[in-house]
């Protein structure tokens, strides 16, 4: 303290999150289960797809369902961006197939029981056992484009910024477009 003034001492809701990926690096590889009975391997995207890797709370959580379907409404868009998206919780297989048709989702939905990928791209949000709010964006090649890890799914961008990252990466590298 000086001069008398308090320090400021954020609260934990407020404190940045440090990335634990660096831009333009490549992401780490994972395989996972998913909702249409196959493991996704992160891989089997490289040359083909960019990628929107949503880690969430769950589908109890409201604000996550919600970023979840918002998603799953601008799906069309994303892929005529060349991209894919994948999210990521720690339900299990069966709720993770049963929320995808319930709610109409139409990308993969994938289940990281045992938290590797959690480990590797996020951390783990203690309190409710399950990954932090994170989205990663990557271009067809896997390299780290865009990250942001938030308490709270209502903290992570919407829609139209993540289109905006996917067309930047396609302004950037038009020969590596199909479109």
């Amino acid at each position: 303290m000086r001069n008398g003034e308090k320090d400021f001492q954020p609260t934990q809701h407020l404190r940045t999150i440090p990335a634990k990926l660096r831009l333009d690096e490549v992401v780490p590889y994972m395989s996972l289960p998913s909702s249409r009975d196959v493991n996704v391997d992160l891989w089997a995207y490289k040359q083909r797809k960019n990628l929107v890797i949503l880690f969430h709370h769950g589908f109890e959580c409201s604000p996550c369902a919600e970023k979840l379907e918002e998603l799953a409404r601008a799906y069309d868009q994303v892929q005529e961006l060349e991209a894919e998206i994948l999210a990521v919780s720690f339900d299990r297989v069966d709720q993770i197939r049963e929320y995808a048709k319930r709610a109409s989702i139409p990308f993969p939905l994938l289940c990281d029981a045992k938290g590797v990928a959690t480990e590797r791209f996020t951390y783990e949000d203690e309190v409710r056992g399950s990954p932090l709010p994170s989205v990663f964006i990557t271009d067809r090649w896997g390299a780290l484009r865009y990250q942001k890890i938030a308490r709270e799914a209502d903290d992570l961008p919407n829609v139209e910024e993540a289109l905006s990252w996917l067309l930047s990466i396609r302004i950037e590298c038009p020969e590596c477009s199909h479109l």
